[in-house]
């Protein structure tokens, strides 16, 4: 308010003068006119030249206007028609004088401020201000001043301004009589300079994850403290707010509110709490004394917050408000930045760990798969050389195992597969649990009593019920053989009861499984500690098959294991109860397949410690080592007629025979329990007797990087399964003459230059397996049953296109193309030679004389995927016809089958492609047309419908 002034004394004439106006206390407006409102100097528009004029000046210091100097009336004039904000001071008392530009700079202490001496209307700057003005009014220079900040008082509490600005004197004869001020109010200037520097500092903040990023944004908001004099960054963890960072002097640590809806500022703790939703949210601010405060007003749907002290001196104008909003958009886009960039780390660690798991996946089926094919194709091999006239009985049940052992894993295969497509269906039927459960777990508790275990078994109350005898035999065999295999010493226990459910408990006492894993067990391809048991052998995927068949049976499995303790596991299914009387019990098959499950656990009679040639002097001392006890003896019985051989179980063993005398050559697996043979080979390197002992490692690892691998850690051949006997003797023998000519040349390490030559063929002639079983039937052996060598041939020609499929898949997936053997070749007698199956009516119109250039056993291979698919379609009659034209020769296969459904079509060639009713790797057509395409030609469909569906395989024209 104008402070008080000396009331004004009126003479007897003026109190009686009818030119002195009456102002009107309501209005403040006066009843007439002023003597000077006719003052040329009002003369203009604008609300301070009406007040000027109206205003009581004969009350004032200046007096009335008529009076005024003339260089004060026309300053004023001037500052009156001056669009800039302008103010003069006139005199000592520095009386105010403004135009209506100048009116905002006041605030509420406009108008009073109208005639008023400066100190009393700017008290609160007076110190800063006051020297400068009386400075120019004593004759000093001008002064000029830019962004100068001033704290002002103009009714709404103090508030830091900035103006730039220059005091001018304004002559009066000798001396000024006033200060004109022409200046301009800088403050949203300079408050938007440091908001957006706040912004840009806040913006160029990058970090790998949500914790960093809010220790950088921190740190960039602590560099502007005039803005920001301190706060928190509250990321959510838990579902709940925690505070990840803080800056500055944020003050007491306050519980974290729900973000308001609105942008208002509770109370006077001017403290403020931005909602961090997101770039693609609206964000708010809200300063709130309390957390119930702040939730009345709403909520937001993210826990991280931005907790901001907001400086004193600032309004929380429309401005404000929008820099708020702007600073929690920007910190919640470099928090979703970062959150983004912590999500593409872990997706990249995630297709990492899918890229390990499928790479250890290959590499342990190629194991599986070519170990048993190595043990077929050995004495088939013998037989079709004429080593061997004919195979004895235990050769030819050593065959039939292997074939189980195999047909097993395919069904394995086969089951993740049906799970993986929603395919696994129960079918339950009636069934005595207690006598299927007896017959299946037989054969596994006679091996565990030969491997030493305390084999027992209690069957409570068990009866009939409807159940899947293929799911329930999955379960069994799987947690009881797992029970077996990874318990060396101890205990087993199967407890099955059934009441109002049907429950199977099955308790070892082996290794245990560490907590951190238990969790991961049932997951496919999840091995833990696989080293630790009886065998390394197994794809990961039992019990990932137990917990789908149990899901399936509608029950439920659960774990309870210690390390070194030992594992319970217990399976409990819904009881349904049956009507018919129980008339299921385990196939032959299964129960052949059960049996060499369990000789691959524990043989029941192991090979001799040693093996001595026939005849002739001892020879050289060979070491077979391998955890599998039938490929042990079958390389041992190859290389007997090398030298004496001894055999060892795993490295471990291996290196304990090597310490007791001398070994001159390792043939050892890869793939082992305890130390594999890679360990092995750096074991003997680092050995300070026989670090040059040569090692041969026998693996069934795909590929050149496995090779590479087992090379690099020191191993002096790598020979891939399944090999011939004649391969892996000659193989030996080289490798002992170079032994011998290392030693004679002072043992000089140069075996990398004399194997640089030898060739790592991963893929022996799979092919002669089927002709080698034709022959072996042709041979008419009198114990020799029909149904195991019509099983053997089965199994053996299921296989061998399941492996070359895996095998083809793999290499493509690495990018590679199909490896081809191109070669002229009459196609009558490729078409003739394919492996068509039985009860396929077959039509064949094959031009005579036809030729193509391509790869005999890959055409062949495709001509027999496309009628087998065409048979598990339902088809019963097949047409193949060949045409040439200036692409090649085309070998189209037509089919009489439903067609392809339309929701196949789109994928018919891309892998893993199956539909719902057929069974299959669904790598078929995929692993073919990629065959065709790398021997220069093509495989594509030419049309389908409910009349049967036609391929056309186009090859290119023999010579």
């Amino acid at each position: 308010m104008t402070p008080p002034r000396e009331p004004h004394v009126a003479t007897e004439a003026t109190a009686t003068s009818s030119d002195v106006p009456v102002v009107d206390p309501r209005t403040g407006a006066y009843d007439d006119a002023t003597p000077w409102s006719g003052d040329a100097i009002f003369a203009c528009a604008g609300e301070m030249a009406e007040r000027m004029a109206a205003h009581p000046w004969d009350r004032n210091v200046l007096g009335p206007p008529a009076q005024w100097p003339p260089v004060l009336r026309t300053t004023v004039s001037m500052v009156l028609r001056s669009k800039y904000p302008m103010t003069l001071t006139w005199g000592e008392q520095f009386v105010m004088l403004y135009n209506d530009a100048y009116v905002p700079v006041l605030g509420e202490k406009h108008p009073d401020a109208l005639g008023s001496p400066l100190a009393e209307q700017f008290p609160e700057i007076w110190d800063a201000i006051g020297p400068m003005q009386r400075a120019v009014l004593q004759g000093g220079e001008a002064t000029w001043d830019e962004n100068l900040p001033l704290v002002l008082e103009r009714g709404d509490g103090p508030e830091e301004c900035f103006f730039t600005f220059s005091y001018s004197p304004v002559p009066d004869g000798d001396q000024p009589g006033g200060v004109l001020a022409v200046l301009s109010m800088t403050t949203s200037e300079v408050l938007g300079a440091r908001r957006l520097a706040i912004l840009n500092d806040v913006g160029a903040v990058s970090a790998s994850d949500p914790k960093t990023a809010a220790a950088a944004i921190a740190a960039a908001l602590d560099r502007h403290p005039s803005e920001l004099p301190g706060g928190r960054v509250w990321l959510s963890e838990d579902a709940a707010p925690v505070v990840a960072a803080a800056f500055g002097e944020p003050g007491p640590a306050l519980e974290a509110p729900t973000p308001a809806v609105g942008p208002t500022i509770l109370g006077a703790g001017r403290t403020a709490w931005l909602g961090l939703g997101g770039a693609h949210r609206p964000s708010h601010a809200v300063a709130s004394p309390s957390q119930e405060q702040a939730a009345d007003a709403g909520e937001d749907d993210s826990s991280a917050l931005l907790e901001l002290r907001l400086p004193e001196l600032r309004p929380l104008d429309e401005a404000h408000r929008r820099f708020l909003d702007q600073l929690s958009q920007a910190v919640a886009q470099r928090l979703e930045a970062a959150r983004a960039q912590e999500l593409e780390a872990q997706r990249a660690a995630t297709l990492s760990e899918l890229n390990t798991a499928k790479t250890h996946f290959l590499s342990t089926m190629s194991h599986e798969l070519r170990t048993p094919l190595t043990l077929l194709l050995g004495p088939l091999h013998d037989v079709l050389s004429g080593r061997v006239d004919v195979l004895d009985r235990a050769a030819v049940e050593q065959l039939n195992g292997q074939c189980q052992r195999l047909l097993g894993m395919v069904e394995d295969l086969l089951e993740i597969s049906r799970s993986e497509s929603g395919r696994l269906v129960a079918h339950p039927e009636a069934v005595d649990v207690d006598g299927l459960t007896a017959q299946l777990i037989e054969p596994l508790l006679e091996a565990g009593e030969r491997a030493g275990l305390r084999m027992s078994r209690t069957f409570r109350g068990a009866g009939t019920c409807l159940l899947d005898v293929r799911l329930w035999e999955n379960v069994v065999l799987n947690l009881v053989s797992n029970a077996v295999k990874y318990t060396l010493e101890g205990s087993v226990h199967v407890d099955l009861a059934m009441d109002d459910q049907l429950v199977l408990t099955v308790r070892d006492t082996g290794i245990g499984i560490p907590e951190a894993q238990q969790s991961l067990v049932f997951q496919r391809f999840h091995r833990v500690r696989a080293g630790e048991g009886r065998s390394i052998e197994g794809a990961g995927v039992g019990l990932a098959i137990v917990a789908d068949a149990v899901a399936e049976l509608g029950g439920e499995v659960s774990l309870e294991s210690a390390p070194g303790v030992g594992t319970t596991v217990t399976v409990r299914l819904p009881v349904r109860e049956a009507e018919a009387a129980p008339a299921t019990a385990p196939t032959a098959l299964r129960l052949a397949g059960v049996r060499a499950k369990a000789l691959d656990l524990v043989p029941v009679e192991e090979p001799g410690p040693e093996r001595r040639p026939a005849a002739g002097p001892a020879g050289p001392t060979l070491l077979v080592v391998d955890d599998n006890a039938a490929m042990r003896q079958h390389v041992a019985s190859a290389l007997g007629e090398v030298g004496r051989v001894l055999v060892a179980a795993d490295g471990v063993e291996a290196l304990e025979v090597l310490a007791r005398g001398d070994v001159d050559l390792v043939v050892s697996d890869v793939m082992m329990p305890r130390l594999d043979g890679e360990g092995l080979v750096a074991a003997i390197r680092e050995s300070p007797d026989r670090p040059d002992v040569p090692v041969i490692l026998l693996s069934a690892r795909a590929g050149s990087e496995a090779a590479i691998s087992g090379l690099g850690r020191g191993a002096d051949d790598y020979v891939a399964k399944p090999f011939s006997r004649e391969e892996l003797v000659a193989r030996v023998r080289a490798h002992l003459e170079l032994s011998s000519l290392r030693r004679e040349r002072q043992r000089r390490r140069d075996r990398e230059t004399m194997l640089a030559g030898v060739s790592h063929d991963m893929q022996t002639p799979l092919a002669t397996i089927a002709n080698a079983l034709e022959l072996l039937t042709s041979l008419g052996i009198p114990d020799l049953p029909p149904e195991i060598t019509g099983t053997m041939t089965r199994s053996v020609a299921s296989l061998l296109g399941l492996v070359a499929e895996f095998l083809d898949w793999s290499a493509l997936s690495t990018g590679a193309r199909v490896r081809v053997h191109l070669e002229d070749l009459e196609v009558p007698s490729l078409v003739a030679d394919v492996a068509w199956p039985r009860g396929l009516e077959l039509t064949t119109q094959v031009g005579a004389g036809a030729r193509v250039r391509a790869d005999a056993l890959r055409v062949r291979r495709i001509l027999a995927n496309l009628a087998t698919n065409a048979v598990r379609a339902g088809a019963t009659r097949l047409w193949v016809g060949t045409d040439r034209d200036t692409d090649g020769l085309h070998v189209r296969v037509r089919d009489d089958g439903p067609g392809i459904p339309p929701e196949v079509l789109a994928r018919l060639f891309q892998p893993w492609t199956t539909s719902q009713d057929t069974r299959g790797s669904g790598l078929g057509l995929y692993v073919s047309r990629e065959s065709a395409r790398a021997m220069g030609g093509d495989l594509t469909l030419v049309d389908t419908s409910s009349a049967g569906t036609t391929f056309d395989l186009r090859l290119t024209s023999g010579g």
